[in-house]
């Protein structure tokens, strides 16, 4: 299969580089200083599993590609206007899209653009960042990507795209229920990423702090009540659990809306905490903890402050 990586970041480029070490043919999409690095010396990755540097196609345009087998999905929320007419010159009949962004509403939103049949909605739990143009370092031993049909249903291609990305440094499950995954990794994303960002801490920072872990604990359940509002199914005690693992891995998170932010780049927030807001505020679903954060950051969210 060939596949193409659109927007080669943290995520991207970490499950792209593995892809590429297994003999996976791959095209990465990127841009400036990390493009021109990659380009000169390859993709460097750190990671649990070893170190390694691969070599492919790094490029900014796909327009002389011919169609591929799948596309991974995975640029900021806020560049799919941008990203995503790239896109019409490497899908045909056969290709997936599989979306590896944050939030809820990735999948309709490209679905809009080519229709659900090419869309497969995914979630990730990696931990990596860009420690430098062309370097990319993960951490912990989770690179795991859930993904599935909107129906719930497994189909062919749900399988042999599982059995594509199940590798030493990848781990995969196919969900049968999409939407609650989605929601259910939004309890941990929309509220530790963003609590971290408005406190300007560390996960263990924030755990250490005398209202801490209640704010974080207040945020999560306000995110489940507007999911369940939505009829979305959360296992029980999600919210425990959740917390508990953020808490077991607090020394390694690292939060890509906390790292956009310190580099003062344009803000996830509309797209992730701020969707659940206002669903919330739709739904009559009070929310003050999860618009506090919202106020704090909104300045912020179209990047520098001048």
């Amino acid at each position: 299969m060939n596949v193409v990586i659109m927007g080669a970041g943290a995520v991207g480029g970490y499950f792209g580089a593995v892809l590429s070490k297994n003999d996976v043919d791959v095209t990465m999409v990127a841009r400036g200083p990390h493009l021109s690095a990659m380009k000169k010396n390859g993709l460097s990755v750190e990671s649990y599993w070893g170190d390694f540097v691969v070599k492919t196609n790094f490029t900014e345009s796909l327009d002389a590609l011919t169609p591929v087998d799948l596309i991974i999905h995975s640029t900021k929320l806020y560049s799919n206007n941008e990203s995503l007419p790239l896109l019409k010159s490497v899908i045909g009949p056969k290709t997936t899209i599989l979306t590896l962004q944050n939030g809820i509403g990735s999948g309709a939103i490209i679905a809009g653009f080519y229709g659900w049949g090419k869309v497969l909605q995914g979630a990730t739990y990696v931990e990596s960042v860009i420690k430098s143009p062309g370097h990319i370092q993960q951490s912990g031993s989770m690179a795991k990507i859930e993904f599935g049909e909107k129906d719930g249903s497994v189909t062919t291609r749900t399988k042999v795209i599982k059995d594509l990305l199940e590798m030493e440094g990848i781990q995969t499950e196919i969900s049968n229920d999409i939407n609650s995954t989605l929601w259910a990794k939004m309890v941990s994303v929309g509220a530790i990423g963003t609590l971290l960002t408005a406190a300007r801490s560390s996960l263990v920072e924030l755990l250490t702090d005398e209202f801490g872990a209640n704010t974080l604990t207040t945020v999560m359940e306000e995110i489940v009540a507007v999911g369940k509002a939505n009829g979305i199914y959360f296992p029980p005690n999600v919210v425990d659990e959740k917390f508990s693992i953020a808490s077991r891995e607090a020394a390694e998170f690292q939060s890509s809306l906390q790292y956009d932010f310190n580099n003062q780049k344009p803000l996830e927030l509309d797209d992730i905490l701020g969707t659940v807001v206002r669903q919330g505020l739709d739904k009559g679903i009070p929310v003050p903890a999860s618009m506090t954060l919202m106020s704090v950051l909104n300045k912020f969210k179209k990047g520098a402050i001048s």
